[in-house]
């Protein structure tokens, strides 16, 4: 319905009714896609809910389900149970109860019924297989005794191939338990045709922990082909592990002539965070003592630095310090436990004796010559002047040294100790020279340990 304009006039004086516009906003009529959308959506939310009840439903539904299948497998278990409780000896269920014939129908509920026994004519004969404890074949080098036990008794009898040293290269579990300062594990082979010895350094295990918590360390390995201490080769460093794994070939150029001199010696390392080396032991291997044609894996028990150096033996020296004529006077008495020096008719051994003001040496002297052996007896002594020197500034290194009287032969060093203030000498050789400068004019005599300088 519209509303009439009155203002609007026409010729004859008259007013003619206009239809207007509607006002905006009043009885507006709804777009009909407008409330399809409003139905869809509101079909939408409905779906939804319903979706959700739906898999709450079957959620529900299968908790049910697992619930009653896990109650039904206990009962089946303790039904089990009480079965082979009830009767040990037979290996089959009990028998179930046979229906009567005169009540086919009727069958009594055997669930729960547990046979308390069973009578039967006779015991059924059955048999079981044999258990087998002891492995088919023996570890390599380790006889089975299943197999030697049919060719002679145990008893009285001395079984040398129990004995037998066992490389262990890849079976750690046949080895014995490691020392408390690890283990390494090494191999060894020459090849005649280029003069080379090739040293594989596979692994380390168990080495001890850093600090009371027993952290990881970062070690490294050091290997050594003495007497010659250039001889070296470092491997890399292992981060973060007390069972390093290297696999690294090291190569030395030996003539064959020298590999019954030569000893190889691993020296394990540890690097902390201020870049500081830590020794953790050493091993010692003279190269007469293996075999270096196979090339086979092997292990040694790391040890102490006092334990390595013990082997090389040890050598007695004596000091006396005269402070009213500015001089010292070193005595060099005897050695001992040579062990690894070899004796011939023509080896000889002796003694070289040099004074150093810091690391410059100043003076040196020998010994006569000895017949080689693993105790050589010298008895000499020798004076040095330290007039104008300060004395805590100087040192003494003493080395033993073997010699032959061939035309081409030299020199070697068989070992050498160094005693001096705390800028030279640590452990008995520091304790040495501080008790000769306590007791002027006295005669101060200690053993000391023979052992070839590394620089770390």
């Amino acid at each position: 319905m519209g509303v009439l304009n009155i203002g609007a006039t026409d010729k004859g004086g008259g007013t003619t009714p206009q239809p207007s516009t509607p006002e905006p906003g009043l009885h507006a009529e709804i777009p009909w896609y407008k409330d399809n959308r409003v139905l869809v959506t509101i079909g939408c939310v409905a779906g939804i809910i319903s979706f959700i009840v739906f898999i709450v439903f079957v959620l529900m539904v299968c908790r049910s389900w697992k619930k009653r299948r896990k109650r039904k497998s206990e009962w089946d278990e303790s039904n089990y149970i009480l079965e082979s409780k009830s009767a040990p000896i037979s290996r089959n269920p009990s028998p179930r109860p046979v229906k009567r014939k005169s009540c086919p129908d009727v069958s009594p509920d055997v669930r729960g019924i547990v046979v308390r026994s069973l009578t039967i004519d006779k015991v059924p004969e059955f048999s079981l297989p044999p258990e087998r404890i002891q492995p088919r074949g023996g570890y390599e080098g380790i006889p089975s005794p299943t197999n030697q036990h049919t060719a002679h008794s145990f008893v009285g009898h001395v079984q040398p191939d129990l004995y037998k040293y066992s490389h262990c290269s890849d079976e750690d579990s046949l080895c014995l338990a490691p020392s408390e300062y690890g283990r390494l594990w090494f191999s060894v082979l020459y090849d005649v045709a280029v003069e080379q010895i090739h040293v594989t350094l596979v692994k380390v295990r168990e080495l001890p922990g850093r600090g009371r918590d027993n952290s990881y360390r970062d070690p490294f390995v050091k290997i050594f082909l003495l007497p010659e201490e250039r001889s070296c080769r470092v491997s890399k460093v292992r981060r973060k592990t007390l069972s390093p794994v290297y696999n690294e070939t090291f190569t030395f150029q030996v003539s064959p002539d020298n590999l019954k001199n030569r000893v190889l010696r691993f020296s394990v390392y540890d690097v902390d965070k201020r870049r500081v080396r830590h020794s953790m032991g050493h091993i010692l291997v003279p190269l007469q003592d293996i075999d270096l044609t196979k090339g086979d894996v092997m292990y040694r028990d790391l040890e102490p630095n006092s334990q390595v150096h013990s082997v090389m033996g040890e050598i007695n020296i004596g000091l006396c310090y005269m402070p009213s004529i500015e001089k010292i006077k070193v005595v060099i008495i005897k050695a001992r436990n040579l062990r690894q020096i070899e004796i011939d008719q023509n080896r000889h051994v002796f003694v070289r004796l040099q004074m150093l003001h810091g690391h410059k040496v100043c003076k040196t002297k020998n010994t006569m010559h000895q017949k080689a052996s693993t105790e050589p007896t010298f008895n000499e002594s020798f004076s040095f002047s330290m007039s104008g020197r300060i004395v805590d500034t100087c040192s003494f290194e003493i080395s033993l040294i073997t010699s032959t009287k061939t035309p081409f032969s030299h020199d070697e060093i068989y070992g050498k100790t160094v005693i001096g203030s705390f800028m030279f000498a640590r452990g008995d050789e520091l304790l040495h020279w501080q008790e000769m400068m306590n007791q002027p004019r006295s005669s101060v005599v200690k053993w000391h340990q023979l052992s070839v300088a590394t620089h770390h």
